[in-house]
């Protein structure tokens, strides 16, 4: 056989036998193997066939990479990183080139993956759980399709040869894209300002005067968090578009980027009504909160609400129950869950009730015994 890849021969690993008979087998079966990959590939670069391909290797990946499956933006990231990689894959496959040129999507899930913090073997999981599904691809859509078993092994070893070439030499590219965005990140603002964010969410920061210093933002004031994302294939300036969203009159604006697509912030001093819906790209799409004050967002009258429907529902919504162990007065507690209602928009019984008590149960923790 012609020189052979050592990465082909850690991919097919326990197919080392196909490899051994087409070796000996290539050169009668080498223009009807050229042929089948052509049509396979063909075949395969049809939307409904990407769409499934690039499905499997969601579910894939996202099963094997621990740090996906908290992560909304990230799995986006890496949905629209399949997609493109899938494509241009297959293109390559059937191509004379030899250059391996990954597309863009594949570069901006690499600066996702940095700009998140996470360590470069978080990249390589990625692409590691995707070769092996694609070795199982292959070998399941040669077997189903072609009559000939004589052809197959020939068919696989050509398919995986090229796909190996183009996974490891993208990682290599990627790779040096990750630590760029990285060395980036660690000498600016951005990963100062993403960490501190990240410590606030998390609760390991909870000191609001060291997280406003940190941020140059002001935490101890009323602020209303908002989300904008797009579902776009085209780029969009979306710290661009937080700054049209938010008056110029407001008390601050805070951004940082959740990914690619994605970004996160926090206006001061203004209530969410006076946050006006993105103008420019029609893909931008915008999710605004509550207002809240302070660094947890909460005031007095919010932690008492809180309080007092955990306290109720824990009774099995008996208002005395919940009177007696928070020390108020029945009708108290009725006015705070109907106002916890209203701001719900719906009950806090029936089928919503489990999810309003874990969510109770996350945000405060342990009961509390009087308020």
């Amino acid at each position: 056989m012609a020189q052979q890849d050592s990465t082909v021969l850690g991919l097919v690993g326990q197919h080392r036998p196909l490899l051994l008979y087409w070796e000996d087998n290539m050169t009668p079966e080498l223009d009807d193997a050229d042929r089948w990959v052509h049509i396979l590939v063909t075949e395969t670069l049809a939307d409904d066939a990407v769409a499934a391909v690039v499905a499997r290797f969601d579910a894939a990946i996202a099963a094997d990479v621990a740090a996906l499956t908290v992560d909304r933006e990230l799995r986006r990231d890496l949905h629209a990183s399949n997609v493109a990689q899938a494509r241009a894959l297959l293109g390559w496959i059937v191509s004379d080139s030899d250059e391996v040129t990954p597309p863009p999507a594949a570069h901006e899930l690499a600066r996702t993956v940095a700009r998140r913090g996470l360590p470069l073997k978080v990249l390589m999981q990625i692409y590691r759980a995707g070769q092996t599904v694609l070795v199982r691809h292959v070998a399941e859509v040669a077997a189903e399709r072609v009559q000939d078993p004589n052809l197959v092994p020939g068919i696989q070893i050509r398919l995986l040869e090229r796909a190996s070439r183009w996974i490891s030499v993208s990682l290599e590219i990627l790779t040096d894209t990750y630590a760029e965005q990285r060395e980036r990140d660690l000498r600016g603002d951005v990963a100062r300002r993403v960490e501190t964010v990240r410590d606030v969410l998390s609760g390991e920061l909870d000191d609001a005067e060291v997280a406003s210093r940190r941020l140059s933002h002001p935490i101890g004031t009323e602020h209303v968090a908002f989300v904008l994302w797009t579902d776009g294939t085209e780029p969009v300036d979306l710290d661009a578009v937080a700054r049209r969203i938010v008056p110029p009159d407001a008390g601050g604006l805070l951004t940082t980027p959740a990914g690619s697509r994605a970004l996160w912030g926090w206006a001061s001093g203004r209530s969410p009504e006076v946050l006006d819906a993105p103008s420019s790209p029609g893909s931008v799409r915008l999710a605004v909160g509550e207002p809240g004050a302070g660094i947890d967002g909460d005031d007095p009258v919010a932690l008492r609400v809180r309080r007092t429907l955990s306290a109720y529902l824990r009774h099995d919504r008996s208002l005395d129950a919940a009177a007696r162990e928070l020390g108020v007065h029945r009708n108290t507690v009725r006015y705070r869950v109907q106002r916890a209602e209203s701001l719900l928009g719906r009950p806090v019984g029936g089928p919503s009730r489990l999810a309003v008590e874990l969510a109770l149960l996350v945000r405060d923790g342990a009961p509390p015994k009087r308020t």
